[in-house]
């Protein structure tokens, strides 16, 4: 979906190419050091009601379009954004740590008053097991990855508000380990790793877990969501988050309209906090960290259509938390590939219909 791995592909080599990479891995730049200003700010409203952005692409930009693209969020009324926090970019070597396009993306967010939820995800080459790709493998070491998180809620104390353990782990597009597919159970070894971690450098930070995607189980391929944090549960994960969170894309039909569809959106939704409340988690929520109907699909009003139905539709359901749209700006506005056209607003910075429908409901 958004932030998938050929996202993060794009962003990494992007990123590679600012010179403070490798001159703050030079100097061997401690994960706790503070040397620029911040801004404390506000824990995220954990309602319904909350609307965010998700912008996965944002890792990659130069600091104008940075800026550019938040003030874009701030013209739509966001005061929430989610944003991936690559591991790969951000230890590119053990223990050699670089927060600068980091530290950009955040000042840049809390300083129109943002809270910034921070997606923990793709894997150094040094982290995966041998044989495997980096970026999209999961980490050999469920401590690495922790200590990676440790190192990172330290940095960012009082400046980012939540953290999500990985992204969409029940497609192998994400999680990408072998030949047997998604592993809750070593998933659930990452949470149990990374929550403590990040509770000890930052007690005020949200860990939000699962991630997961829509999708049904296709061979080794794919794990549909409703099994996956089962099985999660089943591996000890209890404990060792705050909230769940999923992804209900679905490019033909409407969230609302998936009450009896087999599995729509809208009933694995439900299902899985049956399985939280089957496991004494009833009273946590499920945010909805990545949602977006690509105008590849549909056309541009049918697109703010689709947004205005899920945002008001996911406001309504008792165990639901904050929803954030995918994403600010298509990548090239006119293509086929879905991946390219999700934005609020088009690849020249002009506004679509759904700009306007979200900052409604914002």
């Amino acid at each position: 979906m958004g932030d998938s791995v050929r996202n993060i592909f794009k962003t990494i080599a992007a990123v590679a190419t600012v010179t403070a990479v490798s001159a703050t891995a030079a100097l061997g730049w401690q994960p706790t050091s503070r040397t620029i200003p911040f801004v404390e700010t506000a824990s995220i409203n954990t309602s319904a009601s909350t609307v965010g952005i998700s912008d996965s692409d944002i890792y990659g930009m130069s600091p104008d379009d940075v800026n550019r693209t938040f003030d874009l969020m701030s013209a739509t009324g966001i005061r929430n954004v989610r944003v991936m926090m690559p591991w790969a970019g951000m230890e590119p070597n053990p223990g050699q740590f670089d927060f600068g396009q980091t530290d950009l993306i955040v000042n840049a967010a809390n300083a129109r008053g943002m809270s910034v939820l921070g997606t923990l995800v793709s894997s150094p080459g040094w982290a995966v097991a041998p044989g495997l790709p980096a970026v999209s493998s999961p980490p050999a070491s469920a401590g690495a990855y922790g200590d990676f998180a440790a190192a990172t809620a330290s940095h960012f104390r009082g400046r980012v508000a939540a953290y999500e353990i990985w992204n969409e782990p029940n497609a192998v597009m994400s999680w990408t380990s072998g030949p047997q597919g998604p592993e809750p159970a070593v998933y659930a070894g990452l949470l149990k790793a990374a929550y403590p971690k990040i509770k000890g450098a930052d007690p005020s930070a949200l860990v939000v877990g699962g991630v997961v995607g829509a999708v049904v189980a296709f061979f080794a391929l794919t794990m549909d969501p409703v099994t996956f944090v089962e099985q999660m549960y089943a591996a000890g994960a209890r404990g060792s988050f705050d909230a769940l969170s999923y992804h209900p894309y679905q490019y033909t039909t409407m969230f609302s309209a998936g009450g009896n569809l087999p599995n729509s959106p809208l009933l694995q939704l439900g299902a899985i906090h049956d399985r939280m409340a089957a496991n004494g988690d009833g009273g946590k929520k499920i945010w909805a960290t990545e949602y977006g109907e690509p105008t590849s699909s549909v056309d541009e009003a049918n697109q703010a259509a689709y947004l205005t139905d899920f945002l008001a539709k996911w406001r309504t359901l008792p165990y639901a938390g904050p929803a954030y749209v995918y994403t600010t700006r298509d990548r090239n506005t006119g293509s086929g590939n879905p991946d390219d056209t999700f934005g609020l607003y088009r690849s020249d910075w002009t506004p679509k219909p759904a700009q306007a429908a979200v900052a409604a409901l914002a």
